[in-house]
């Protein structure tokens, strides 16, 4: 993340085998892109974060991050309910005894100005009590013209730690973000291919300057504790509540004239306000019974939301999008087309044992999810209450060899609750799904000129069943009988390569089908914004110059293949190739840092879901931070 200079989720991820990240499109509202042809599910310290929709996602800033985990595949035996392609967990600062500080400033595309600081201590000689206190303040547009990206954000911490064997974590953070949604929803016509126009320009704002606003205040606060009750069993348990509140307008594309000149547009007010808590408890045994060691995992963990969500909308002007004139947005009436309050709880018990024989790990794990969830809509009184219990389970199989060569075979199950009736008033039941994978994991003992390196080679099959597909009797509503299904093969590689290279590389092949749709056209066809090709590869070095200096250069290349740029595929989005490039000058801990993604400056559409929304993705931007640690 440091050395990309991730400045998103999407970016800090975008090098890992079966990411995708909707073609490097940058959007202030949250994180969008897949995980093995699925829409991950995002966690903050172990417990997810909130995720109402992508416009009322919880913002995940990447400065206040130590690490990220990427969790490919089915993982609801342990985490519960969620999507089957995996889960991305942002893990917060905390308050360390050999804190390092550093102040930094950024500027470069789209006129940035940012300033962040990560400072932490201890308040007494022992180091029992440390602190931390992250911040940052940006003044920035984006790729879009029109489109703020400002944002204030703050995160303190406090660690008490009475002896050694038990920690105790204060986490809290605030987040004001005042900027816009990316998504232009142009037409294919004129960006994917020309139109009898020409191309429409990269930075056009289709929506309005006037109307368009996308003010996020969020807030969280929370504990991580720990304790070692005996020497081979301890106990962990996090906690958070986090707040949101959300002001979003903008303007909409819903259909192309017969000239492709001019779009016709509808104008949307949301708001949204959004409350969660999620409470996990865990405990960790370690035991032997004969000849197998154990590690015993048990907890409990349960989520509690509340979202108010309140939309309107109305016809806006049309827009002639290669001569744009815009005209005054009258405002819909609030909540005119969506009031509703949605509450709902998840608790969740689940076990889980590996179980080592010599060389042999065999992991069982299982979970049992009671899910309750009411929907009242307040413009008809309708409530809507879905209940729904489920149990997922996975078992895997791992061989260490002592060559470090780890080949290993693993099943699992996952399943996600989905909101809403069919046309009789029944409550759907959730979305379930399997996965079979068999992989190598090749660690070797460190070699000459070899460091750190670590190799990973998997071939996986996800299916998902219960997915929505059109009512064939009555096409404005839906049934659960659609299916989709994913195959593939991912390898990923990192390390030190001879001469100090360290390096980063990745190739993904997936092949990500409906199989079942109501919908004929639909049944053998790709999703839309999901490539079934991609590949990464990052180098760098760093060289010792004469006294305190040094200095380092990086640079990558991202490959993503086509995508279906509409579901059945009409038409395709080209595939792209990306060049980002990194420099360093360092005296002592002084350093001045030159970041550059799409360094070519490729004109290229980042995704389309249909005909009247495709998004160009940002052009050449490069970023100067100068940073001074202590």
């Amino acid at each position: 993340m440091t050395l990309l200079n991730a400045r998103t989720l999407s970016e800090a991820i975008r090098y890992t085998a079966g990411v995708s990240d909707y073609g490097s499109k940058d959007d202030p509202r949250g994180y969008f892109g897949t995980i093995r042809g699925f829409s991950p599910d995002i966690y903050l310290d172990g417990t997810r974060a909130p995720d109402a929709s992508s416009a009322q996602s919880f913002s995940i800033e990447p400065w206040g991050l130590e690490e990220m985990d990427v969790l490919r595949g089915a993982s609801s035996a342990l985490y519960g309910s969620g999507q089957l392609g995996g889960i991305v967990n942002a893990v917060s600062k905390r308050p360390r005894p050999d804190q390092t500080d550093e102040l930094s400033f950024q500027t470069g595309a789209y006129g940035r100005v940012q300033g962040a600081a990560d400072l932490g201590g201890a308040f007494d000689g022992d180091k029992a009590w440390l602190w931390r206190l992250n911040g940052l303040i940006r003044k920035s547009g984006s790729y879009a013209r029109n489109i703020r990206n400002n944002e204030i954000y703050v995160a303190p911490a406090l660690s008490w730690r009475p002896d050694r064997e038990t920690v105790f974590t204060l986490l809290s953070s605030f987040e004001q973000l005042d900027a816009g949604s990316t998504a232009q929803f142009l037409p294919a016509s004129g960006t994917v291919f020309p139109s009898r126009w020409g191309r429409i320009a990269r930075n056009i704002l289709t929506s309005d300057a006037d109307y368009d606003v996308y003010s996020k205040r969020q807030a969280a606060v929370g504990y991580h504790f720990a304790h070692e009750i005996l020497p081979h069993w301890s106990i962990v348990q996090n906690m958070r509540y986090a707040h949101l509140d959300v002001l979003y307008r903008f303007v909409t594309t819903t259909g192309l004239s017969a000239s492709q000149r001019e779009i016709a547009r509808r104008a949307l007010n949301q708001q949204g306000n959004y409350n969660t808590v999620t409470l996990d408890t865990r405990s960790v045994a370690t035991f032997a019974t004969g000849l197998l060691h154990h590690t015993v995992l048990t907890g409990i963990d349960f989520r509690s939301d509340f979202l108010a969500n309140r939309r309107g909308q109305r016809a806006a002007p049309s827009l002639d999008l290669y001569a744009p004139r815009y005209r005054r947005i009258v405002w819909p009436a609030y909540a005119s087309t969506i009031s509703t309050n949605q509450t709902g709880t998840d608790t969740g018990l689940y076990v889980q044992d590996q179980s080592r024989f010599g060389r042999w790990f065999l992991t069982l794990s299982g979970r049992g999810d009671f899910t309750q969830g009411l929907t009242v809509d307040n413009r008809s009184g309708g409530r809507t209450p879905q209940e729904n219990d489920a149990f997922t389970g996975r078992v895997g199989l791992v061989y260490r060899s002592g060559a470090g060569l780890n080949p290993y075979i693993s099943y699992a199950t996952s399943f996600q609750p989905v909101t809403g009736t069919d046309v009789s008033g029944k409550a759907f039941v959730p979305m379930t799904g399997r996965q079979i994978e068999a992989g190598v994991k090749y660690r070797p003992a460190p070699l000459r000129g070899l460091d750190d390196l670590m190799l990973t080679a998997d071939v996986f099959s996800l299916t998902e069943n219960n997915v929505l597909t059109p009512d064939p009797v009555n096409t404005s509503f839906s049934v659960q009988t659609g299916q989709q299904r994913t195959r593939g093969v991912e390898c990923e590689g990192s390390g030190r390569l001879p001469g100090g290279i360290d390096f980063i590389a990745s190739f993904t092949w997936q092949d990500p089908r409906v199989t079942r749709s109501n919908v004929v056209a639909r049944i053998g066809q790709r999703p839309v914004t999901v490539p079934s090709h991609m590949a990464s590869f990052f180098l760098s070095r760093d060289v010792a110059l004469e006294g305190p200096w040094h200095a380092g250069i990086g640079s990558g290349m991202r490959y993503t293949g086509n995508t279906a740029g509409a579901l059945p595929a009409t038409f395709l989005v080209p595939s792209q190739l990306v060049w980002d490039l990194e420099a360093h000058l360092d005296r002592g801990r002084t350093r001045l840092k030159l970041n550059g993604t799409n360094i070519a400056d490729r004109r290229y559409v980042a995704i389309c879901t249909r005909d009247t929304a495709c998004a160009w993705a940002p052009g050449r931007a490069f970023f100067l931070t100068l940073s001074q640690r202590w």
